[in-house]
């Protein structure tokens, strides 16, 4: 992965902690140059001074929350009064709640349905369709394996992510004749901030199956660079998802609700 973003222009969501962040550190030891984007500028900056600092590379931040209607065209056109060409989207901004459906607050759920799908749905279109015009662009869209299977108690997450999923698979045969690349990385349990924020437990054996953002951003970035359309990072968790599969649905359901109660 070495030298090969070198020069080149990244725009990742979500980049003030987790995945986002470790997105950011992997591109900039590239040589890449990344434009920042999420709802804490602050974070934002210190991430931005710390790159430039150590890597050199050019970074620009911009503080909005994605979550918010049209805050997708607001980012675009933002970028495009800014004069930046973006090589490289990732699509990384999302959010979940862990608990009963009718126990959710109506609000938290169109909060989820319009960062993880609409606000991602909205920034590949508006910059896939810039790619296709220059014949070339890398997309990485961050999914979930809880987007493979029924997840009771995370039903609205985990219905988002199997739209991301297969959003992705179907543009990475659509878009690949127009020399763009479409990635979907599916992590399992990650070692972040989302998981205080979702409300899940992370106990006993389930501490085993950690990653670290970095582990899980590499994946991510490693299965790009060789246009891979999905990724799951771990062994655990391909074997695991693999094997669920074979399964009736209503059996993946029981195995989705004991991973995440």
């Amino acid at each position: 992965m070495k030298n090969q973003y070198s020069g080149k222009t990244a725009l990742i969501t979500g980049a003030s902690s987790g995945i986002g962040a470790s997105f950011a550190k992997l591109l900039a030891r590239s040589g890449a140059n990344l434009i920042l984007v999420a709802r804490r500028e602050e974070r934002l900056q210190s991430l931005a001074k710390d790159l430039k600092a150590e890597f050199g590379i050019q970074t620009t931040i911009i503080g909005i929350d994605l979550g918010t209607a049209q805050a997708a065209h607001q980012l675009y056109e933002q970028t495009q009064a800014l004069g930046l060409t973006i090589d490289i989207l990732i699509n990384n901004a999302g959010m979940g709640t862990h608990g009963d459906f009718l126990a959710t607050e109506h609000a938290q759920h169109h909060q989820m349905i319009n960062l993880n799908i609409i606000a991602l749905s909205d920034l590949t279109y508006l910059y896939a369709r810039d790619m296709a015009k220059q014949g070339s662009g890398q997309i990485l869209l961050v999914a979930s394996i809880a987007g493979f299977l029924p997840v009771p108690r995370f039903a609205t997450y985990a219905a988002t992510k199997a739209y991301v999923l297969t959003l992705g698979e179907s543009l990475a045969k659509e878009l690949k004749g127009q020399g763009i690349t479409v990635t979907t990385l599916c992590p399992g349990g990650t070692l972040t901030e989302f998981m205080d924020v979702s409300g899940q437990k992370i106990d006993g054996i389930r501490n085993l199956a950690m990653m670290s953002s970095d582990s899980v951003a590499k994946s991510g970035l490693n299965a790009l660079s060789r246009r891979q359309q999905v990724i799951i990072p771990g062994w655990l968790y391909k074997i695991g998802i693999f094997s669920l599969r074979l399964l009736p649905r209503p059996i993946q359901g029981i195995f989705g609700q004991m991973a995440t109660d």
